[in-house]
């Protein structure tokens, strides 16, 4: 069935048309670049974000690079592309937070039509965006003094509904590590608690753009605009064996000092093994960290220096692990 006009934030996109535009959440100075696609035919709705953390940079490219290639002719549905949603800590090279009032966007929702920027930009997500959406993609990275394995965190404390959708889309992806989340205020995270599956996806890190990565991203982005047959796939690709990790540990540091760990993503460690130790500049043992269970290194912090209540890494249990086709 052919396409109508779609009336969205102020503008009337015509049916087989394309808008490249900057979006200013209620009538903020803050520009977020966006993409807004209408398919020639009706269809899904698929809301893809990137760049919530503004120096996680493969999701931002393919994102870009999606979005120019793309014939609104040969889409049936539409499609919502932010590039970059801080975009100030995009410009003003901060890494992660919002500069004009320090928000994490991954943990600022719900929202706050009259709160700080980030709230603002919260809100204006969740009332002119999502409201569209019949899926968001959640585009991240591993940090700047971060290394990560790709991988793909899903809902499970969401609908059974939106669980099972959000899960089966993980599994057409190219990403191999599938992990159960209970996270609800990042963007993906918080749309399934109103109704609407998603995925976050990460790939690469630490503040790097390379090739292989945002390439891999685009067929990631494609494969799942042909899963809700928005746009036909040009080529097949090989989506591999999935492990689910239903279960994963998270250890912070108690401490702030010096930093010395041999991790790198992928690793096994059994029950009781060094994650890494932190010492203080006389090289003093202030802590030594341990898994709890045998795991898999997820993601793992590289850098010297770090902070109390700094992440040090996430670690699959393998007992709680689950092989898929």
């Amino acid at each position: 069935m052919k396409n109508n006009t779609w009336n969205l934030l102020g503008h009337e996109i015509e049916a087989s048309s394309k808008l490249q535009t900057m979006l200013h959440p209620y009538d903020e100075n803050y520009e977020i670049p966006a993409t807004i696609i209408n398919g020639a035919n009706q269809g899904k709705t698929i809301f893809i974000c990137a760049g919530s953390h503004s120096g996680e940079y493969p999701g931002i490219a393919a994102s870009s690079i999606v979005a120019q290639q793309i014939d609104p002719a040969k889409v049936s549905g539409r499609i919502i592309f932010i590039h970059c949603l801080n975009s100030s800590g995009f410009l003003g090279k901060r890494e992660r937070f919002v500069p004009e009032d320090g928000g994490n966007l991954n943990d600022v929702f719900p929202g706050d039509k009259q709160g700080t920027i980030s709230k603002k930009i919260a809100a204006f997500l969740e009332y002119e965006i999502m409201k569209e959406a019949d899926f968001v993609v959640d585009l991240h990275s591993g940090q700047g003094e971060q290394f990560l394995a790709p991988c793909i965190f899903f809902p499970t404390k969401a609908s059974e509904e939106i669980n099972k959708i959000s899960l089966e889309v993980a599994k057409i992806t190219t990403i191999p590590n599938l992990i159960a989340s209970t996270s609800k205020t990042g963007v993906y995270s918080y749309a399934t608690t109103i109704g609407i599956p998603g995925i976050l996806i990460e790939r690469g890190a630490t503040n790097l753009c390379e090739r292989e990565n945002y390439e891999a991203y685009v067929e990631d982005i494609y494969a799942i605009l042909n899963y809700f047959n928005v746009v036909e796939k040009t080529k097949d690709i090989n989506c591999g064996v999935k492990i689910i990790w239903h279960k994963s540990e998270y250890i912070d540091s108690n401490h702030t000092g010096l930093w010395y760990s041999d991790l790198k993503p992928g690793m096994i460690l059994k029950k009781g093994d060094l994650v890494g130790i932190v010492k203080d500049f006389f090289g003093n043992v202030l802590a030594e960290y341990r898994v709890s269970e045998d795991c898999r290194v997820m993601y793992n912090y590289v850098g010297l220096m770090i902070n109390e209540n700094s992440n040090i890494g996430a670690f699959g249990i393998l007992k709680h692990a689950e092989l898929v086709d």
